[in-house]
Order: structure tokens, then sequence, then C-alpha cells
């Protein structure tokens, strides 16, 4: 009993102290920025954050885009995902529009590991015709886990010959799924009778979400995937047709 009203009384007078503190924004705010510029991916993301804090609608200044340009290119993958807004007003837009801006920003993001610019390049070079680069890109970004750059790798081995078997099925099975819709890669990999595949093309027309897009719900064609998958040796789909 004594030992507890002591570490009571102990914490209570470390506490106050703590919570008499005075939080400094603006010093901290210099501190993260300067960070930043001498190249800490962090730091531009805290001085963002911090910015939100001060003005909810600072993420519309020019300002803020810019230095989401700059967190990119350093590899912050939350800032690279920025630039795919679907939102307006969107003030990444004119930054996507613009090739001589953003692929230099994507590209250099994706050379400091941020999956989300690698399938950014990927897909600008794509519709530049470079498919030995866009390739690159997109295989870095799917070996890393995204499977969106699965789906553009398998775009690309498609458009050039090369059997995109393997990246139908990575895109289908990618754990961290993003804008590209999934459903033609499922449907594609499970044609070539990957049980998986089928399971998950199944899990979407029963929830009626093709990762973060809403599609059709078809139970029955549902239930006929599950069976295939079944067939095809996936428990889980077994598990899933009643």
């Amino acid at each position: 009993m004594i030992r507890s009203l002591l570490a009571l009384f102990a914490f209570l007078v470390l506490a106050v102290p703590a919570q008499c503190q005075i939080y400094d924004v603006e010093e901290r705010l210099a501190e993260h920025l300067a960070a930043c510029e001498a190249g800490d991916k962090w730091g531009c993301g805290y001085a963002i954050a911090l910015w939100q804090r001060q003005d909810a609608m600072s993420w519309l200044l020019e300002r803020n885009v810019n230095m989401h340009m700059r967190a990119c290119s350093l590899g912050l993958d939350g800032s690279c995902w920025k630039f795919e807004r679907r939102l307006e007003p969107n003030p990444y837009a004119p930054v996507r529009a613009d090739r001589e801006r953003f692929l230099p920003m994507v590209v250099s993001g994706c050379e400091n590991r941020s999956t989300m610019a690698c399938w950014q390049a990927a897909s600008e070079y794509y519709e530049l015709g470079d498919m030995d680069r866009a390739w690159d890109y997109a295989d870095r970004s799917c070996r890393a886990g995204f499977s969106d750059g699965c789906a553009r790798r398998a775009d690309v081995e498609a458009t050039t010959g090369v059997d995109p078997q393997a990246s139908y099925i990575a895109a289908c099975h990618g754990n961290r799924p993003g804008y590209m819709r999934k459903q033609a890669y499922c449907e594609a990999a499970c044609t070539m009778s990957d049980a998986v595949s089928c399971r998950t093309l199944a899990d979407m027309y029963v929830r009626g979400r093709d990762g973060y897009q809403p599609t059709d719900r078809r139970e029955r064609r549902a239930v006929e995937l599950y069976e295939r998958a079944c067939g095809l040796g996936d428990s889980e789909a077994c598990n899933r047709r009643g």
C-alpha cells in the first residue's frame, strides 16, 4: 500500500513540470524545415504536419505542394501518394501533369525506396513508350510489395510480348493495393488456374470492392469462383463456398 502511494506521489510530482512545458511550434518547425533542407524526409513530413495543425487548409497552398515534392523526391511514400489525389480542388494535379517536374521527382523518390514513386515513374515511362525503364521501375515497386507496380509490370510485359502470368498473379495477390483496379489481373490469373487469384476475385464479387474501388456484387459468380479455387486446391475457398 505504501509503495503504491509513493509511486503515485512520484508520478504526480514528475508529471506537473511536464504539463507546464511550453511547446514552441515555430522553433520546432524551424528544426524540421532545416532537417528537410538537409535531406531528412521525415523532417519534411513533420513540417507538413505542423503546417496542417496551424491551418487545416494548408494542403492547398503552394508551399505545401512544394514540400510534398521535396519529401517525395527524398522517398517519403505518403508524399508521393499525394500526387494521385482524386479530390477537387486538387493542387497536386498541375505537378502531376507537368512531366518535366513530376518525372524527376518520382525517379528520385524511387531511388530513395518509395514504392509509390517507383510505380509513378513506371507509369510515366509506360506512357512515353520507354518499356525498358517502365518495366524496371514497375519491377522495383512490385518486388517491394506494391500491387500497382505488379499491375504496371504486367502491362509492360503484355505490350512487349513477354509472358505476364507471374505479374498478373502478383498484381492480384498484392498486399498493398493502390489506385489501379485489380479485377482484370485476377481474372487473367484465375484463367491461368491460379487458385488464390480465383478466390481473391470471388471475394471482390462478394464485397463489391476492387481494392479501394467499388465494383459489382455478384453472388452467383462468386460461388462459381470459390468452386473453381477449391477445385484448384485452395482450402480457404472450400470453406467459403457456402
